[in-house]
């Protein structure tokens, strides 16, 4: 990680902040979900970095990026992706995320397909209508789950960071420090003006399966399991794979929404595999 550096670009009208591993390899794109910013990939990063150059932003509102002034959509992020990418000049990266940053991903790869030839979605907000929360009975609401979320990401904003640090680490006793400390930091670091927008934030779900139709390059969905709280089902992953064949879905069980967290002895070969598969040659 000493050899990291970082910088800003300016797209889509904001000063956009990111991370870099750099080096004469081949680029990768990595997104963070919301609340987190990007040295919450830090653990997956040091794992690839001798092999491929990793760019990891800062989302608008998060980290040492600004802010959106209450425009978090998903059509604002997807266009700060691209301009980001044009600004670094960065020549069909692999492009990838979590949560929100897969959603960012998935809509650039569909509307924008000469800017990628490969992506990755790390649990993304692909819903059925009537599907439920969990393993329970409750219709997934996602203004309801936003503010859900609002509070537990304020808690750890406002408590002091030894507090939330060993509470985290209750809570996560298996993650590394490299996947505590850089979650706790983010949760310093992110703006009330996203937190406080993130439960009406406007989410493009409409039609995603189109959005998969659309896309011309590879594509990694990793699922985890309903009732530990991931978001994607078996039958939402099976209906992206058969309206495109380049989809490929891996099921790592026993994974919550973080599947890089609760299951990354699973998450890293195949996401390794993947990008073999796209750079052949890296070495």
């Amino acid at each position: 990680m000493s050899n990291w550096f970082d910088g800003y670009v300016n797209s889509n009208g904001l000063k956009l902040h990111y991370y870099r591993t750099g080096g004469d390899k081949p680029p990768v794109v990595i997104n963070h979900g919301a609340g987190d910013d990007g040295l919450c990939w830090t653990h997956v990063a040091k794992a690839l970095e001798q092999d491929y150059d990793l760019i990891l932003p800062d989302a608008r509102g998060h980290g040492k990026s600004a802010t959106g002034k209450k425009d978090y959509s998903t059509q604002q992020r997807t266009t700060d992706l691209v301009e980001l990418i044009e600004a670094l000049k960065l020549d069909r990266p692999v492009v990838g995320g979590h949560s929100m940053g897969a959603d960012t991903s998935l809509h650039l790869a569909a509307n924008y397909p000469h800017l990628t030839c490969g992506i990755f979605l790390e649990d993304p907000p692909i819903i059925l209508p009537g599907e439920t929360f969990g393993s329970g009975e409750q219709v997934i609401d996602l203004e309801k789950m936003g503010t859900l979320m609002v509070r537990f990401m304020l808690a750890f904003k406002i408590l002091p960071k030894f507090i939330g640090t060993l509470l985290q680490r209750k809570i996560s006793p298996t993650y590394p420090d490299d996947e505590i400390i850089p979650w706790i930091n983010s949760k310093k670091r992110a703006s009330f003006d996203f937190l406080f927008s993130m439960a009406s934030m406007e989410m493009d779900l409409s039609e995603p399966f189109e959005k998969f139709r659309k896309i011309q390059s590879p594509v990694l969905l990793f699922i985890g399991d309903k009732e530990k709280m991931s978001i994607v089902s078996p039958e939402a992953a099976q209906q992206a794979e058969n309206v495109n064949p380049k989809v490929k879905v891996v099921h790592l069980e026993g994974a919550s929404h973080d599947i890089r967290r609760t299951r990354f002895d699973g998450y890293l070969p195949a996401l390794k595999t993947f990008l073999e598969e796209i750079y052949p040659v890296t070495k």
